[in-house]
């Protein structure tokens, strides 16, 4: 799938749990990044303001286990 679509998915699924469930999310590229790979700024932005409001952050900076054992 490409990333417009997933950009436009997500966008589509924080505003229903915004606040009232919560939503996990996993990343290789840190928040600063996530505007490379999505191509439309603006809801990147707006998608990363509203995940980190209220957000609980876990930055694991360790080398992956499956790179390890390649």
């Amino acid at each position: 799938m490409p990333a417009a679509e997933w950009l436009e998915l997500l966008c589509k699924h924080i505003p229903d749990r915004y606040e009232r469930k919560s939503i996990a999310i996993t990343a290789n590229a840190p928040f600063s990044a996530w505007d490379e790979v999505f191509p439309d700024r603006a809801m990147t932005l707006a998608a990363v303001d509203r995940l980190v409001h209220h957000a609980t952050i876990l930055e694991m900076n360790v080398d992956s286990y499956r790179r390890r054992a390649a």
